[in-house]
């Protein structure tokens, strides 16, 4: 399927002068051709196969077009992976079959007005009783807004005037009575996916659309959900990395500057370098991380995997973009540019799923809280969880310098939350020559740099 699919991407997706994203006529010639399947049971018409299959699409398709691939990565880790894994059979035997052949999507509704990123902070609500729930509250930035037909929203549980620190997900229909979509945002990129309000005024469900199976915990399905969206943003980026490592090889040989191609230029092949660098560490990532889901039925403790996936490949992803703007020059500062789109349409990934400075910060306090404290032997033994060995590459200076600390200021603990991070990078790339044998030079060293840099750092913060 990805051949054929890559191919008739290619065809509306090529790079020429007047490159444009997608509108809602291509977008449901789209889904007709299929890709949605990739994320439904067998037993409701899909063909899912695993965690890791549906990344090697989100690849595939966020090559062409960045948004498209978070488009099918909302619908289908956001809403399609968690109904089926938490929905009653009765449930999903009536909603995932709607996405066979249609052009319907689905998507999770969890940020507010007031923040999205502290979940007890949510002021939507639900109250269940008698065998119906009532839902009530205001949502925003939820991608797909007013498109998607279907959604998962996260709400704490009112019990009379009461509002517990209990959460709960639910499943709504766009269609259901009391919900309207408010307003819609002019956003800065990303078009054409819809961001904007929604809000619910005494939404009638029935309880069973509370997706959390009985004797469950809705907090652990939300952040295993999240945690599992936030570990196939390295496929989306690695895709579009690779498009953009493309794109630039292709100027770099054809664009002559002083009478010699651009690619002849040392500071280019840098470039070239830490595009190529930055392509492997994403695909790498998201292999590792797929695997992992595929074997894990609950990721919701997996922090460091996580959050350093999540930091990891969206600031790569804008790195890349910015790097091939600059050899681009003026001629990809534009908006039917796929260089130049691409350095609008990356900026929100270090925003949503978890701001990257708070993610950042949460990898170093819960290793401090699991272990006591953060050293490198800490840092080693989180890395055997997930069956990782430190790399023996790892700078004397950056094992020296992870010292168990309990005075850090939020600044320590975010620079910190980075060097870790980027060790278990080194983890990963070294993981996948192994077992896989593709290449990863260019990765290893744009992480030696990173760790280098990032601790040379760490005395200057303030």
């Amino acid at each position: 399927m990805h051949e054929t699919l890559d191919r008739y991407l290619g065809a509306h997706f090529a790079s020429t002068p007047d490159y444009s994203s997608f509108d809602e006529e291509f977008l449901g010639d789209f889904l007709k051709q299929g890709p949605l399947h990739r994320f439904i049971p067998v037993e409701y018409g899909g063909s899912y196969e695993g965690i890791s299959t549906c990344l090697d699409l989100l690849d595939t398709v966020s090559y062409h077009c960045l948004p498209l691939g978070l488009a099918l990565g909302i619908s289908g880790s956001l809403f399609l992976l968690p109904m089926a894994r938490l929905a009653s059979p009765e449930l999903n035997a009536a909603i995932l079959p709607r996405f066979i052949g249609s052009t319907e999507l689905g998507g999770m509704m969890i940020t507010e007005p007031t923040g999205g990123t502290d979940i007890f902070g949510l002021r939507s609500t639900l109250e269940v009783a008698d065998g119906r729930a009532r839902l009530n509250g205001v949502k925003c930035w939820g991608g797909l807004t007013g498109r998607a037909e279907h959604w998962l929203v996260a709400a704490r549980i009112k019990n009379g005037d009461k509002l517990t620190r209990r959460v709960a997900m639910a499943y709504v229909p766009l269609a259901a009575e009391g919900v309207a979509v408010e307003n819609y945002f002019d956003a800065l990129g990303l078009q054409p996916i819809p961001y904007g309000s929604t809000r619910y005024t005494n939404v009638d469900l029935p309880q069973s659309y509370l997706i959390t199976p009985p004797g469950g915990s809705a907090l652990r399905d939300i952040l295993d959900t999240l945690f599992r969206s936030r570990m196939g943003v390295a496929a989306i980026a690695a895709g579009q990395c690779r498009r953009l490592a493309d794109e630039v090889a292709e100027r770099a040989g054809s664009r002559i500057t002083f009478g010699r191609t651009i690619g002849e230029y040392d500071q280019v092949q840098y470039r070239i370098s830490g595009l190529r660098g930055l392509q492997q560490i994403n695909q790498s990532l998201w292999h590792f991380t797929g695997h992992w889901c595929d074997h894990h039925t609950d990721v919701s403790g997996d922090h460091l995997l996580a959050n350093a996936s999540k930091v990891i490949s969206s600031e790569g992803l804008q790195a890349a973009a910015d790097s091939a703007v600059q050899l681009f020059a003026s001629a990809a500062y534009k908006r039917n540019h796929v260089v130049g789109r691409a350095f609008t349409d990356a900026r929100p990934f270090q925003i949503f799923e978890g701001s990257n400075d708070v993610l950042l910060e949460n990898t170093y306090d819960v290793l401090a809280s699991r272990y006591g404290g953060v050293d490198a032997e800490v840092v080693e033994t989180e890395l055997e969880r997930y069956g990782l060995k430190r790399s023996d590459h790892v700078p004397a200076a950056v094992r020296e310098g992870l010292l168990r600390n309990g005075g850090l200021s939020q600044r320590q603990k975010v620079q910190y939350g980075k060097i870790i991070s980027w060790i278990l990078v080194l983890s990963v790339l070294e993981r996948e020559a192994a077992l896989e044998g593709n290449p990863i030079e260019d990765g290893l060293r744009l992480a030696h740099r990173h760790l280098a840099a990032h601790m040379a750092e760490l005395p200057y913060l303030g």
